[in-house]
């Protein structure tokens, strides 16, 4: 079967949905919630992600971004995969959360920007889980109402700059989905572009076999320029050993340093397994992908080294901040 369409290029404008497996809860609680915001600012500073609007339901969520360098495959896999580990730990589970891949609708800036953030603003109103979209905490127009609680990575001045007053902006998202809006996305078959033909046309040609996005593409891969040795280096010192300690094997004991440089190699810095493998010492990909693998499924019940990788993380973060 083939795949779907992805479309990645710089300066693409997505609206991006993905639901729970079997349409199953994916939000219990406000502090699930929370932390899945907390993860949409990891995605904004990793991968240059901009954000305008989101909106979390119970089972599914609704995201406007742009990518002005391209990678949300990279982003998104960094959203999703790391929300099911938190989820799995905090609820006792294993196992997928989200029920595949997301869905990632390319927009027409230009002509439905705002309709999309009216659009998405508006599912907690159309699934009566409130009369008025202005008393639902966990979208958006929450945070575009109340300044002091908006999150710093949101990007509400995109939004605002187009209305002369907050109440005129406020106005607007209450008015209606127009039509065309609301056929587009209640269509049986999912059109993977919203936007008039001559920007359909235009996004086609431009591309042309590169239409088919792929994971392992290099503009997909080099967003985030953390280097492999980065990596290494920060993982060994929290485990207070040597970075050559990462190449070596341990008879009678895994090397779970190594594990841990692996899984953030490929979270954070999106590296090949070849790359990945040529540093840490793996001759086989395979191997690497066995050992990623077996990490991803230990951080979904081990809390202690979820908490430790968790610290990795912040501190690569913090370094690709200050350069």
């Amino acid at each position: 079967m083939a795949r779907p369409l992805r479309i990645e290029y710089p300066g693409a404008f997505y609206h991006v949905i993905n639901r729970g497996l079997a349409r199953q809860d994916i939000f219990l609680e406000h502090q699930g919630r929370q932390s899945f915001l907390d993860l949409l600012g990891d995605i904004a500073r990793l991968w240059q992600v901009q954000i305008f609007a989101y909106c979390l339901m119970d089972n599914h969520y609704h995201l406007l971004l742009s990518t002005p360098s391209a990678g949300l495959s990279r982003a998104m896999r960094h959203l999703d995969g790391f929300y099911t580990q938190k989820f799995n730990r905090v609820h006792n589970r294993d196992g997928p959360l989200f029920r595949g891949r997301y869905k990632a609708i390319l927009i027409d800036a230009d002509e439905y920007f705002l309709a999309v953030v009216r659009y998405i603003h508006h599912n907690p109103l159309a699934a009566s889980l409130v009369s008025d979209i202005d008393q639902y905490r966990w979208s958006s127009h929450w945070a575009y109402l109340n300044k002091k609680q908006s999150p710093h990575w949101l990007d509400t001045g995109s939004v605002l700059s187009r209305f002369t007053e907050l109440t005129d902006y406020q106005g607007f998202m209450h008015g209606e989905i127009k039509n065309e809006i609301q056929d587009f996305y209640t269509a049986p078959y999912q059109k993977p572009i919203l936007g008039s033909k001559a920007f359909i046309e235009r996004i086609l040609e431009k591309l042309g076999d590169k239409a088919q996005g792929d994971d392992d593409k290099p503009e997909s891969r080099q967003v985030f320029t953390l280097a492999l040795d980065k990596i290494i280096t920060a993982t060994a010192r929290e485990y207070g050993v040597e970075a050559s300690d990462l190449r070596r094997r341990k008879r009678g004991a895994g090397n779970e340093a190594r594990m841990v440089a692996i899984s953030l190699a490929r979270q954070l810095g999106g590296h090949t397994h070849g790359e990945i493998g040529n540093l840490v010492g793996l001759e086989k990909t395979s191997s690497v992908s066995t050992a990623y693998l077996r990490m991803k499924a230990r951080l979904t019940i081990d809390s202690q080294l979820a908490n430790r990788l968790h610290r990795i993380e912040t501190e690569l973060i913090k370094s690709k901040e200050r350069t």
